[in-house]
């Protein structure tokens, strides 16, 4: 496909003129099949295994509550560090923050603020005249074309089954990582090396039967390239119809997003994106401009996985 990069200030613009589609309260709640939500609670089960070895070994340090499935999809983010240094976040870490779901320490930093409106119902507002949200001052901007482009690589990488290939893989990842981190020794940690190959080797399958699982129940559908299209956004909310949302009303979910201002789109849709020429315009999808969901929209979805949560724990 023929991507090219969007500047900082055209994705703050599509960013800042998301559209208020209706939120998912005002549709159909969803309907789970039993097998479904079994799928879901294993998935979402090994997702925290996975988000708390992360933790444990400094790979993961959230600026949001709960757990991020992008970054722990990623093998971690360290999204306080993205935040201090004003490098751009990544796009779960981003609608994390819109949507109020900032960390106590990293809220306080924010110029998101809760209001109440004349219906008294409390709202989130951005106290800046130019609608923009900042932290220290700083505008938080989602990662660059060439970040995302890596990440959602290395996730495909990620998913590579013979154990020499893994270990070749995972080590190079830790290596990484561990300069990334200040350790400067010569080689990878063996232990994280063979821990973190372990996790995701667990993860895959468990993630395709979701996957599977959701588009049969749920009419989940997905743009993403790559394998399956995994899209762990839309996994953790119990999916999305990402076509839908396109063809509906031109919003996507963070995800989404991500995928579509990196250019890792499905061969079977990317005829349907249009890339400006000199990045000095939106992405256009059959004409129209492809936006990040409204902060209203974000807040439910990320309720909705909360919900989901709970739905799993019942059973």
């Amino acid at each position: 496909m023929n991507c090219r990069i969007l500047t900082p200030l055209i994705l703050h613009a599509l960013i800042l003129t998301a559209g208020t589609t209706a939120c998912c309260a005002d549709e159909p709640p969803k309907q789970f099949s039993q097998e479904t939500l079994f799928a879901y609670g294993r998935f979402d089960r090994a997702i925290q295994d996975l988000d708390g070895y992360l933790r444990a070994i400094g790979f993961q340090k959230p600026a949001t509550l709960g757990t991020n499935y992008f970054a722990v999809s990623v093998g971690g983010i360290d999204a306080i560090r993205d935040l201090e240094e004003s490098r751009g976040v990544d796009p779960e870490t981003l609608a994390g923050l819109y949507a109020g779901y900032a960390t106590p320490e990293v809220a306080r930093h924010l110029n998101l603020k809760k209001i109440t409106n004349e219906r008294g119902q409390l709202v989130l507002k951005i106290e800046a005249a130019d609608g923009r949200l900042r932290y220290k001052n700083s505008v938080v901007r989602m990662y660059s074309p060439e970040r995302l482009r890596e990440l959602f690589a290395l996730r495909e990488t990620f998913r590579v089954e013979p154990p020499r290939e893994r270990r070749h893989i995972f080590g190079t990842f830790v290596f990484k990582r561990q300069h990334e981190q200040g350790d400067f020794s010569q080689g990878s940690d063996s232990t994280q090396v063979t821990e973190l190959s372990n996790y995701f080797r667990i993860l895959q399958p468990i993630a395709l039967e979701l996957d599977t699982a959701l588009r049969n129940d749920a009419g989940a559908t997905t743009v993403l390239a790559g394998g399956t299209s995994q899209h762990f956004f839309g996994y953790s909310i119990g999916g999305i119809d990402v076509l839908s949302d396109l063809q509906n009303s031109s919003t996507v979910d963070p995800e989404t997003y991500a995928a579509i201002y990196a250019g890792f789109i499905s061969p079977d849709h990317a005829d349907a994106f249009q890339y400006p020429a000199s990045g000095s315009g939106p992405v256009l999808y059959d004409g129209n401009p492809v936006k990040l969901y409204s902060i209203k929209r974000l807040e439910e979805c990320f309720r909705q996985r909360d919900r989901m949560g709970l739905l799993t724990q019942k059973r």
